[in-house]
């Protein structure tokens, strides 16, 4: 994406932060959490709330979603910077963000492809296999993979 990001803080290990100012001012937060395989990190996103923990199923609704979306993938490049054996999964936290998510991916693959190897879940859910991120691909992923090059 080519829109500027907002400006984003790192708190050195695996949470990003930075505020919407669309609307009115959202905190919004990317944490990276490991998983059970090594250099295997989920994505995490959303708003932060009162209590520290993350919504990921909010719709802020503040109108810059171009913006938020362009400083979540500058976080992903920063963080692949700092750790760059790291693969990130994502999905999203609803059926229709997994369709943004895979909407965007395929509108930006040829940015996204010259810094990263985007990899996917594809078939049945008992049964799935990654396989190269296809943008012809008419069904929706179960999930995505970023890895820097």
């Amino acid at each position: 994406m080519t829109k500027a990001p907002y400006i984003h803080s790192w708190d050195g290990l695996t949470r990003y932060s930075f505020v919407s100012t669309g609307r009115r001012p959202v905190k919004k937060i990317v944490e990276f959490t490991p998983l059970a395989f090594e250099n295997l990190y989920n994505l995490g996103f959303g708003d932060l709330l009162a209590n520290g923990k993350i919504d990921d199923k909010v719709n802020s609704n503040n109108g810059d979603i171009v913006k938020v979306l362009s400083t979540v993938i500058h976080i992903v490049k920063d963080f692949t910077e700092t750790n760059p054996t790291a693969k990130i999964a994502l999905k999203g936290s609803t059926t229709e963000r997994t369709v943004l998510y895979q909407r965007i991916i395929k509108t930006y693959i040829n940015v996204f492809k010259k810094d990263f190897l985007i990899t996917v879940l594809e078939g049945p859910a008992n049964q799935p296999r990654e396989t190269i991120f296809d943008p012809e691909y008419k069904e929706l992923y179960l999930a995505f993979f970023v890895k820097r090059k």
